[in-house]
């Protein structure tokens, strides 16, 4: 998704000339070529998470679009007032793009771990926020977020992300995208965990499960009718994320449920629990070490859906 992002600004820039690419001090070897062509509108702001976000808002109070491209936990944890009264008060369209969600820089340890940021950008007033999960996705939102024109959130992974969908997507991507459709259980999962969800469908669907599965690239604003319309037609609804379970598309999903009064459908979220990593390891480790691999998460679908949980 790093490539699609460059390909995508880049192609912006040359449509808009107020089009900016702002970083932390990230992103070699992904990052020359827009420097290369667009000379001026590129800055490094150095390791300084706080001016980098603050000297963004100021390009887009002066009628620029920046795009702010920094690792996700310096961005957002370092950077947290910045991006609420710099950003989000004062209504300035910055596209901020967060690499390395979730479990993507593993083997670096808490302090690289990112697992609070969607909860985070969710609770900000003004901001819109997006975990696409492959190239695909990674291009419409960022489309619909620079049409848009309001603060934004776009959050990703660090490695290569092959295709999931076959085709380009068509902006504004506001709505979930559908993968299959079924009648027993609806999974809704957002960013790079989607490959997961895919697998654990397809194994749910060698049971003998009928699977329904939404991508869900937008968070906030949440499609609420397709998630109503789930728990309409399904008899479990479930949320993965590679997020802290608190706050994230699955608080999401589980606050509308609760608001609509629908009680009928079984519920549970996937995600990392209210813990820290304590482990060290690659992704895939983590993901399975918290029980979210797709054999893991599917078996524990099946019993929940069968009411033996």
């Amino acid at each position: 998704m790093r490539g699609t992002f460059i390909q995508t600004v880049s192609r912006l820039a040359r449509e808009d000339p107020k089009v900016m690419l702002v970083i932390g001090d990230t992103g070699f070897s992904v990052m020359e070529p827009f420097e290369a062509e667009f000379g001026p509108r590129f800055i490094n702001a150095g390791i300084a998470e706080q001016s980098f976000i603050s000297f963004s808002a100021g390009l887009a109070a002066m009628g620029l679009r920046p795009f702010a491209y920094n690792v996700v936990s310096f961005m957002t944890l370092r950077s947290a007032e910045q991006i609420l009264l710099d950003i989000c008060y004062q209504e300035n369209p910055v596209i901020l793009v967060g690499v390395g969600g979730g479990f993507a820089y593993g083997p670096a340890g808490p302090t690289h771990h990112s697992l609070q940021d969607i909860a985070m950008m969710r609770a900000f007033p003004n901001m819109d926020v997006y975990c696409p999960a492959d190239p695909a996705e990674m291009e419409a939102v960022m489309l619909t977020a620079y049409h848009r024109e309001r603060p934004a959130y776009i959050r990703i992974g660090r490695s290569v992300d092959a295709p999931i969908h076959a085709r380009a997507l068509r902006p504004p991507v506001e709505r979930a995208i559908a993968l299959s459709q079924g009648e027993d259980i609806a999974i809704l999962a957002c960013g790079t965990i989607l490959r997961e969800a895919v697998e654990a469908c397809a194994l749910l669907k060698q049971k003998g499960c009928s699977v329904t599965l939404y991508s869900v690239p937008c968070v906030q604003p949440l499609d609420d009718e397709t998630i109503l319309a789930c728990a309409d037609r399904h008899k479990a609804v479930f949320t993965m994320e590679e997020h802290g379970i608190t706050g994230g598309l699955g608080s999401a999903v589980a606050e509308l449920l609760m608001e609509q009064g629908h009680k009928r459908p079984v519920f549970h979220r996937y995600g990392i629990p209210d813990s820290f990593a304590m482990v060290t390891g690659a992704r895939d480790y983590q993901l399975r070490y918290f029980g979210l691999s797709p054999e893991q998460v599917a078996e524990d679908m099946w019993k929940r859906w069968k009411g033996t949980v």
